[in-house]
This record gives C-alpha cells, structure tokens and sequence, in this order.
C-alpha cells in the first residue's frame, strides 16, 4: 500500500511541476496582440473610450486619449468617456484621486462622461457596456486597459458587443514591469500567469 502511495505522490508531485512549466511557457501568450489604433487614422470615427477602471494608471492614459480625440479638428461630435467598474461612489472627484488633473475635470461636461457603477469584474463590464453601446448605437469602440488584460478584455468585449461595432484597443503599461520581460518579475509573474488562467477559463468556458 506504501508502495502505491508513493507512487501516486511522485505522479501528483511530477503532474504540479509540469503544470508549473507548461505555465512559465505559455503564459506570455496573452500579450501576442498589437493595439490596432492610430489617432491620426481612427481618431474622428471613435464613438466611445471604454476605461476598464480595475488597474492602477488605467483612468489618467484614458482621460489624456480622450481630449486627444475631443480636440481633433475633424471631430464633428465630443466622444464619450466610458468608465466602467469604477465602484459605487465613484464621481468627478475619482478622477482626480486616480491623478487626473483638476482643470480637466472641471472642463468636463456632465453628458461627456459615464460613471459605470455597477460592474465587478471583466464579464460585467462587457455586458453592461454593451447594452449602452446598443441603445446609443455605438459604432466604434476604443478600449483602453491593462497590457495583461487586453486579450482577454477585447475577447470578451467583442462577443458580448456582436458584430455591429468596431473595437480598437490601447495598452496602458503596468507600473510594476514590462509585459515584454514579465518573466524577470515575481510580480509579474504572478499577475500574468493569473490572467493567463483566468483568460484560458474564458475560451473554453463561453
């Protein structure tokens, strides 16, 4: 009996570490994307910049692209700004604790920004977000997030939106490390690794 139990610890033990590797291997497999907007190209036709709010960093690189968009000379009609997971007490005053100066804030038109309160988690996001794109018949979509949470983020987003809009998509860069080097940071590891999983889950689960 002894005998079997050691056996079938060394096939769990060797079973964990091949799981560990294959990991470390594949897990980098969520940054073989390219954002595919230009704001010279796209800038005019975006209808809507989706901020998912989760990660540190996100909101500032969306407010900067959206008064890019706004201030283009061929831009018929001010672009929203959609945040999306912000919390329930989320308002102006969210912006510039996230690092958004005030004057900015303070230029902000009440119909120029969605506080999207409702939404826990990357699923939420999407299906509350497209509900609005449907009802405001949205066309074109910049999503903005995480370079960890992009694929996964776009994947879901553009099942639950349909084919009725387009989506471009812009990388916010982690403060904690490069997504080209993730491998040389324990943090990083950690994070991409995670997403990894949770985005496989999202394949083979919708």
């Amino acid at each position: 009996m002894k005998k079997y139990l050691a056996i079938l610890f060394s096939l769990l033990i060797g079973a964990f570490f091949s799981a560990l590797v294959f990991l470390w291997l594949a897990a980098g497999e969520i940054y073989d994307y390219q954002d595919n907007f230009i704001v010279e190209r796209d800038g005019a036709q975006v209808d809507v910049v989706l901020c998912l709010a989760g990660g540190k960093g996100r909101i500032p690189v969306a407010v900067q692209i959206w008064q890019k968009l706004k201030s283009l000379e061929n831009r018929t009609l001010t672009p929203v700004l959609f945040l999306s997971g912000v919390g329930l007490h989320a308002n102006e005053e969210t912006l510039i604790e996230q690092g958004v100066s005030r004057e900015v804030v303070k230029n902000m038109k009440r119909d120029d920004i969605v506080f999207e309160r409702v939404s826990t988690n990357t699923f939420e996001n999407a299906q509350i977000f497209s509900s609005f794109v449907h009802q405001k018949k949205w066309k074109n979509v910049l999503l903005v997030t995480s370079g960890y949470h992009m694929r996964r983020a776009s994947d879901i987003l553009r099942k639950a939106i349909g084919p009725g809009a387009n989506i471009y998509s812009e990388t916010v860069d982690a403060e904690h490390f490069d997504r080209n080097q993730w491998h040389n940071d324990a943090y990083a590891i950690r994070v991409t690794i995670m997403e990894y999983i949770k985005w496989l889950f999202y394949r083979y689960s919708y």
